[in-house]
């Protein structure tokens, strides 16, 4: 199993936070089929959940990692 470090999970919760950001604002466009984007954020938020639940776990092994708040604006769902 590979083993992910709390930079690369850091960059990961980044990375699906402005890919959640970006659908949302093209799921606006009247040219695009919304229902399309709207599953894409659904996975997309499962996966933010899954990983921000993994960060909060590292957070209580290393008291030097940032809080996840400071991190990411995007509410997790517990």
């Amino acid at each position: 199993m590979v083993t992910i470090d709390s930079g690369q999970l850091t960059l990961c919760l980044q990375a699906l936070e402005r890919a959640i950001e970006y659908n949302e604002f093209l799921s606006q466009s009247e040219t695009v089929d919304k229902d399309d984007y709207e599953e894409i954020n659904y996975r997309y938020e499962l996966a933010i959940n899954q990983l921000a639940k993994k960060y909060k776990e590292a957070c209580k092994l290393d008291s030097s990692l940032l809080p996840l708040e400071k991190i990411i604006n995007y509410k997790i769902v517990d």
